[in-house]
């Protein structure tokens, strides 16, 4: 797997500030660290993450559950904190783009005005799926339920997200702004129930929609990619997307869709047995 390299220009926009780090930020120098085999990184931090969560949880079997709620909430109110302020670092040449002339094509199809804030900002999100695999640590010590899509979800999305970096496609950039904003409210939510705050049920459902939907946009402008490319133009319609970034993104986002479908239907949809009261 190679990936076709295309160079991306970082522009100062008018619509935002941005920092001296974000500009200092090499953006060519880490697609082509990607893009060497280092992506395969990875992989290992994969395979040691199911290795200790399900020896974890045979661990912790005979042992009694942590609380662990002080430091679930510090955890929590961290990654918070990062998923809103990469957000709204991001939005702003989301907004630009698509109000732009060709909006949803470009944000699809090619890098126009990409900033150093959003590049930045993108790689800080790539990085932090390491240290989201520790949200399963606390499932794990605290003897909570484990279900599949929980460390399915970590371990695809981790491995997709530097697999496809080197590539850089424009794609990326519905991703970066709907992770971000998802995780904006999911951490905060967790972080409340951290600290025995009562939080309404619909609240729970609007995260759990809004997941849905980061997946459900997922296929669609991987669809619109295939319809613009393979249907009614050519592969330079499209400049900045390739056939394996398509793959890649399929085979993530169609399952992701199925199983947030899934669970949403489980949890809103299909009611809940109530097990009947024991009598004497």
């Amino acid at each position: 797997m190679a990936a076709t390299f295309i160079p991306i220009n970082l522009t100062e926009p008018d619509y935002l500030t941005i920092t001296e780090y974000e500009r200092n930020f090499d953006l060519t120098y880490w697609r082509k660290y990607f893009g060497d085999g280092n992506w395969v990184a990875s992989v290992y931090f994969s395979a040691i993450y199911v290795v200790c969560v399900f020896g974890g949880s045979i661990l912790m079997q005979q042992r009694q559950p942590f609380k662990l709620n002080g430091l679930l909430t510090i955890w929590n109110v961290a990654l918070a904190a990062m998923s809103v302020w990469a957000f709204s670092r991001c939005l702003p040449e989301f907004l630009h783009i698509m109000l732009g002339e060709n909006g949803f094509h470009n944000s699809i199809c090619e890098w126009k005005d990409h900033n150093h804030a959003t590049a930045f900002w993108s790689f800080v999100l790539l990085l932090s799926k390491v240290i989201e695999l520790g949200d399963t640590a606390f499932i794990v010590l605290r003897k909570q339920k484990l279900v599949f899509l929980h460390w399915y979800h970590h371990v695809t999305t981790l491995t997709s997200w530097w697999v496809m970096y080197s590539f850089y496609e424009p794609n990326q950039l519905w991703y970066i702004v709907m992770n971000s904003f998802v995780h904006s409210f999911m951490y905060t939510y967790y972080a409340l129930r951290a600290m025995k705050v009562r939080v309404p049920k619909p609240i729970a459902m609007f995260i759990t929609t809004i997941q849905l939907l980061q997946m459900v946009f997922g296929v669609i402008v991987n669809v619109y990619t295939i319809r613009t490319m393979y249907y009614i133009g050519t592969p330079a319609d499209c400049p900045h997307r390739n056939w394996f970034g398509l793959k890649v993104s399929f085979a993530i986002y169609v399952p992701y869709t199925i199983l947030f479908l899934k669970l949403f239907v489980d949890s809103y949809i299909i009611p809940k047995q109530v097990k009947p009261k024991k009598t004497d």
